[in-house]
This record gives C-alpha cells, structure tokens and sequence, in this order.
C-alpha cells in the first residue's frame, strides 16, 4: 500500500522567509502557498507571512490591529525613523518628511532627473556593451538621491556602498553582520558630517537634508536621530526600487520587441507601462506588521505580539486579482483588474512612489525613442540580488542597436 501523499510538496515543509535563496526565483513556492496556505508560519523565525491581495490590503489599512511601531522587518527592533511609527506619531513625522516631496520639488527633480537620463543614454549609445544596471538603473536614483541631498562627487560611490551593504541587513537578525555594522557607523559619520555642515552655513541651502532640518509644524521638528534614519530610508527606498524596476523592465521589454516597439509607436502607453513594469518586478519582497490583539485567519490565530509578513511579489501575482498574472504585460487594464501592492497601501504607502515612477517613465522614454532594440550580451548570464527584502536584476549586460 502507497503511502498518503503531503499534501505540501517537499520543499515548501519548513520554509525560511529570511533566507535570502528562498526568494531566488520564488514564483512556484508563492504560487503554491497563495492557492493551499495562504497565512504561513516560518517556525525558524517565529513569524507569519501572508500572500493574498485582500489579506494584505485588509492588514495594511487595520492599523489598529497590526501596527508597524514594533519593528517592519523580521525580528528587528524599531528606529526612530517614518516607517516604525503609528497613528498620530506617524502622520507628524510624515508630514514633516514629505516637506521635501511638495510639488514643486518634484518639477525640479524631474528636469534634473531628464538631464540625467539623457546623459547616462548618450554614454551608453558610445559603448560597443553595456552594463543597464550599472549604466542607467542604479546610475539615475544613485546620482538623482545624491543631488537632492548635496552629497560630494568623489564621495557617492562609498555612500552607496555602504547603502548597499545596510540594505543586506533588513533580511533579518542573522544577516546583520559586522560588515553590515560598520557601513551604517560609516553612513552614521557621514551623516553627521552633512547635519553639522548645514548647521553652520545656517541652514540656507536648498538641498533635501536642509529643507528636512528647516521642517517645522505647529512647533515641532524632526529630531537629529529622526533626520538619520529618514536619511538611511531616503537612500535604501529611493536607490533599491527604481533600479530594480528600471532594469527589469527593460529586461523584460527586450524578450519582447512587440511590446518596446509599441512604446516607441505611442508614448502615450508609457505610464500604463510603468505600473506593469513596477508590478512585475516587485522590488521589496515584504515589509511586517505585528499584530497587536489575537487577529483570526484561515483558522489560525495570530497572537498579539507576533509579526506578520506582507509578501508583495505574491499579491502582484494573485490570480484572483490579475488575469494571466504571470504574464508581462505594458497593456494590462489595471480599471478592470487590482492595482499592484508594490508601494504598499493605506497610511504607510511609500512616500517616493511619484519619485520612482517618474525615473521609470523617463527611462523609458529615452530608451525607446533611441534605442532600436536592447539584446543581452552574447554569452553573458543575467544575475539577481539574492536577498528576502528587496530583489532585482545585479547585473544586465546588453548591446544596444541606435535608432
């Protein structure tokens, strides 16, 4: 007689969400768990993690019962910084960041960024092979971010490095190493170096540190160990999720001349692009919640205290809210099916969600107005981030063929 057969597949018994491999081409495993387990418990971290869309929008606009003031990534305690607070704190401390994001700061930032752009493409059409991650999609918000905030030239490569290697640390407690340690000390002196800085030029520049510095609302400021962590934020968020989707949308758009051609035919398509672009390639894999009453799902009880994982790359891909989900597509009708969860929802929807879609958008104008057809280097093998926080293309080496 056969034995009974797991209802579970093998490799999806004891997963670890903090394992960085476990999120190396993931779609099988989300799929799997978004249809047969949709609230799973990680017992080597001690955390839940959901995958469908209701489910995260229904956990991401109850901020009473799950709030984010107990920490956003897993196991790791909260900072003083945005995305750690609740309720009227947090509303405070975002109003008071976003002064750097008003309207017309945003109509600077996107002729600067244009001005970038078409630098990075002129440099580009000059190579016989291109680097696109290295070349355009970490080259725009690297050089955009370090502008707004008056970094110094010789100064941005070993900023960004350290920003990288921080970035490796929001996998968990056993992926903060000492490497890991010593690049935030290094950014902690590095900022500390800009905050006194302004402060004894008065704090009359027109960069973003200073205008943060300058915040004020009925009174009140962002404190120095607040200006900090809005500062590591600004530089994780704004480098990691436009150079993920910058590069995986022109990688997918190079699979698909049909499609890249058809931006060039109508530009008009592009915005519509963009959001499939930052749909599919889904930059963050997850941010956590913990729950702060016993919250019931699917029969199972979340306890008060426990956190919770939003995996947004699963929810993109739920078929209950997106037809053909696993298919690339710039004219998917998003009036007629789910908006994507990659900026996440409700009160804590990612503040540079504007920044990034204009690098994206002008990317891809660019691009497909001169650039002919964009072919992976004969030989070369595309390689991903490995990482359970935030994924992406580490490298696309490509030729390009001038209109």
């Amino acid at each position: 007689m056969q034995p009974a057969k797991s209802k579970c597949p093998v490799q999806f018994h004891k997963v670890d969400f903090c394992d960085p491999k476990t999120h190396d081409n993931p779609y099988e495993m989300y799929d799997y768990f978004l249809e047969h387990e949709p609230l799973y418990y990680d017992e080597k971290n001690g955390v839940w993690e959901v995958f469908r869309y209701d489910d995260i929008v229904r956990i991401e606009r109850d901020t009473e019962a799950f709030i984010s003031g107990e920490g956003v990534r897993p196991n790791i305690p909260p900072d003083p910084g945005m995305i750690y607070q609740d309720g009227e704190q947090h509303s405070k401390q975002r109003a008071l960041v976003s002064s750097g994001f008003t309207p017309r700061q945003m109509r600077k930032m996107e002729d600067r960024a244009r001005e970038i752009v078409v630098d990075l493409v002129d440099k580009m059409l000059l190579k016989d092979e291109v680097e696109i991650v290295e070349d355009l999609a970490g080259a725009l918000p690297a050089r955009l971010i370090a502008d707004m905030l008056g970094i110094p030239e010789k100064k941005r490569p070993t900023v960004l490095g350290w920003i990288n290697e921080i970035t490796q640390g929001g996998c968990g407690p056993d992926y903060v190493t000492d490497e890991v340690n010593d690049a935030f000390e290094n950014f902690v002196m590095h900022h500390e170096e800009m905050y006194q800085n302004r402060i004894a030029a008065g704090c009359t520049g027109s960069d973003l540190l200073t205008i943060w510095i300058n915040a004020e609302i009925n009174g009140e400021k962002l404190d120095e160990s607040q200006l900090l962590f809005e500062h590591v934020l600004l530089n994780v968020g704004g480098a990691e999720t436009t150079r993920s989707a910058i590069a995986g949308g022109l990688q997918q758009l190079s699979e698909d001349p049909k499609q890249y051609d058809a931006l060039y035919d109508d530009p008009s398509l592009i915005p519509n692009a963009v959001e499939e672009i930052i749909r599919w390639v889904c930059p963050f894999v997850n941010m956590y919640r913990t729950a702060a009453r016993d919250v019931e799902m699917y029969g199972k009880v979340i306890k008060e205290g426990q956190q919770v994982g939003l995996t947004y790359p699963a929810a993109n891909r739920d078929p209950r809210k997106f037809k053909d989900p696993h298919k690339f597509n710039i004219f998917r009708d998003f009036s007629k099916e789910a908006r994507h969860l990659s900026f996440g929802l409700g009160p804590h929807f990612c503040l540079g969600a504007s920044l990034a879609r204009l690098e994206v958008r002008l990317s891809l104008e660019e691009m497909t107005q001169r650039v002919e057809r964009i072919r992976q280097a004969p030989g070369k093998e595309l390689v991903y981030v490995s990482s359970s926080f935030t994924r992406g293309l580490k490298n696309f080496p490509a030729v390009l063929e001038p209109r």
